[in-house]
């Protein structure tokens, strides 16, 4: 099941969008917390972009709802109506996607995260949040109003990367495979890491830093050969159910039916107005907080109830052992009249019974069968 899109697969969207610019703003739709409905008009007529942050952007040929707008959607609305798109770009190889509109009262850019839970965000020519879906504060970031617009920091781009910084990738990793190294540290995702092995003939489970120099040669080529690859969209199905949209056909899809579409967005379209997961009523909800207060309250009855037996074990061994006990304890404090706890605790090294003394919280511990 396809949840959201790779940083690859966004920069094959926005390459299919480019057909927007200079589209002006038509309407402006914010039906759901995450999801953002776009209308735009240009000579063409009408195209309505769908907008999920966090996990996907396409074209689609499905009508919102007129519903009441929110307070997001009016601030929106009050700064983009009729505005003109001047650019739309991914911000790198990051999941984010940046819309520059025009307007004669200046410029205002919408950015798209797609990372993490995702957000939307307003900003304004100087690069000033201006409103946001969620508000937050990291070690390095802030998306707080009238804050400045910080994008994640990342040092490699890998749509601009270089044999040189490939190497030192590969050769400078941690991770216990090459596949995990391309999927994590390069940013590529698990599915295109998987082809560009294929693509090289490297086995995925390699070790970076075995690597050899003709491995490493036929991994650059794999990946700069996946960089620019043609767009031929296919949604990938395993017994008739969709488990992929790719914007091209991959090795590591050979042995699964294909079903092409004239784009990528078209592709989306299909999938997701197909999949729409049920909308959990407050009801619903409510039900679920008390069935796992329930449950929670169940686990810890049932901790207490185990906590009860141990004791009572504890406590029956105490009471066939007290005169034992009662004798160890005089002659603890009958020792320490005459030596100091550091003393006693090392007098009683190999002790068979007592086993520990805490001489910051003159403790003994003993074992008692």
């Amino acid at each position: 099941m396809k949840k959201s899109l790779t940083s690859l697969e966004l920069h094959y969207v926005v390459h299919e969008l480019q057909f927007l610019i200079e589209s002006k703003v038509d309407k402006i739709y914010h039906p759901e917390k995450d999801k953002l409905i776009i209308q735009f008009h240009n000579a063409k007529g009408k195209t309505i972009l769908n907008v999920q942050s966090g996990k996907y952007m396409f074209i689609t040929d499905k009508k919102p709802e007129a519903i009441e707008p929110t307070g997001f959607c009016m601030k929106l609305r009050k700064t983009l109506d009729n505005a003109r798109l001047r650019e739309l770009h991914q911000f790198g190889s990051e999941r984010i996607v940046e819309f520059v509109f025009e307007k004669k009262e200046g410029i205002s850019k919408l950015i798209i995260e797609f990372f993490s839970t995702g957000n939307i965000i307003l900003i304004d020519d100087q690069e000033i949040i201006q409103a946001a879906v969620y508000y937050d504060e990291w070690r390095d970031r802030i998306i707080r109003p009238k804050a400045k617009y910080s994008y994640p920091k990342k040092e490699l781009n890998y749509f601009e990367l270089d044999k040189e910084k490939l190497l030192h990738l590969v050769q400078d990793s941690t991770k216990d495979s090459i596949v995990t190294t391309l999927a994590v540290e390069l940013g590529i995702g698990g599915t295109y890491s998987e082809e560009i092995c294929r693509l090289a003939e490297i086995k995925k489970n390699t070790i970076p830093g075995s690597v050899t120099k003709k491995e490493f040669d036929a991994l650059f080529d794999a990946l700069s050969n996946v960089m620019k690859k043609a767009i031929k969209p296919v949604q990938i199905l395993d017994n008739n159910v969709i488990i992929d949209i790719v914007p091209f056909p991959m090795k590591v899809y050979s042995d699964f039916e294909k079903l092409p579409f004239p784009s990528y967005n078209e592709a989306l379209n299909d999938y997701f107005s197909k999949y729409q997961p049920k909308k959990v009523t407050q009801k619903e909800k409510e039900i679920e907080k008390v069935k796992r207060i329930i449950l929670q309250q169940e686990q810890k009855i049932k901790e207490l109830e185990e906590a009860e037996i141990q004791d009572k074990s504890k406590a029956d061994i105490i009471y066939q052992n007290y005169q034992l006990i009662d004798e160890i304890l005089k002659e603890v404090n009958k020792a320490k009249e005459k030596y100091s706890w550091e003393e006693i605790r090392s007098k009683l090294k190999g002790h068979k019974i007592i086993k520990e003394l805490n001489t910051k919280d003159k403790k003994l511990l003993v074992e008692l069968t």
